[in-house]
């Protein structure tokens, strides 16, 4: 199995962009696709199915991820924040719109902060050698970037395009 990981946030119910996501995990051959909140599901068959055929899918619940289209789309509500291990890290994933930073998260040096919200693609390593990643928006950019989402691997980090799959300086 792999170890990469697939970082996504923002996608807003657009089958279009879980599509391109799917198809980069599989390109990458990532083992999981995470997803810093705000999917929004959509009570579109086409979604559901997606969904459902998308091998270990990690979420956090965004501002905008309502109960109800969750119980529509016939997935369980997720969690505010998550923690998952990961090649001897810790990942702190939530949507960013409560927890805004990794202070107070336990987390040591090497570790990763994974937040959303913000629209916004954020890659650094904090004082506490804490590395914090926002990958974007698959759906709605504040940025000229475009569409973007992030590859973890063995050789690091990067943002890329989620419309050409290239990295982004």
């Amino acid at each position: 199995m792999s170890n990469t990981l697939l970082l996504a946030s923002d996608v807003h119910g657009s089958i279009d962009a879980l599509s391109l996501l799917d198809q980069r995990a599989r390109e990458h051959q990532a083992e999981s696709i995470l997803i810093a909140g705000d999917l929004c599901p959509s009570g579109h068959t086409h979604f559901q199915i997606l969904l459902r055929n998308i091998p270990h899918l990690f979420l956090v619940r965004g501002n905008c991820d309502s109960s109800y289209d969750f119980s529509n789309a016939g997935i369980p509500l997720p969690p505010q924040k998550r923690r998952i291990d990961w090649q001897g890290r810790t990942i702190f994933m939530t949507h960013g719109d409560r927890i805004h930073s990794p202070f107070g998260q336990n987390l040591k040096p090497g570790d990763i902060f994974i937040s959303g919200h913000t629209h916004t693609p954020k890659l650094q390593r904090g004082e506490d050698g804490v590395i914090w990643v926002n990958p974007g928006s698959t759906t709605y950019p504040r940025t000229p970037l475009g569409p973007t989402y992030a590859l973890l691997d063995e050789e690091g980090i990067s943002i890329r395009s989620l419309t050409d799959d290239q990295p982004i300086a």
